[in-house]
């Protein structure tokens, strides 16, 4: 299966409610993510880095 390209995931998911689920589609795509505390969404998608 082909990754979804970053803008395609960010579209997807950011202003999504955050849930298990959302969070395993996000992982399984090989990005991260960040949750805003204040209202349980989905605010940037993101690709981590290779550099530690």
């Amino acid at each position: 299966m082909e990754q979804m390209a970053l803008e395609e995931a960010k579209n997807s998911y950011v202003g999504v409610p955050y849930s298990l689920r959302v969070a395993h589609e996000i992982t399984s795509e090989g990005y991260g993510f960040c949750v805003s505390c204040e209202s349980g969404t989905v605010v940037d998608v993101f690709s981590p880095s290779a550099e530690e």
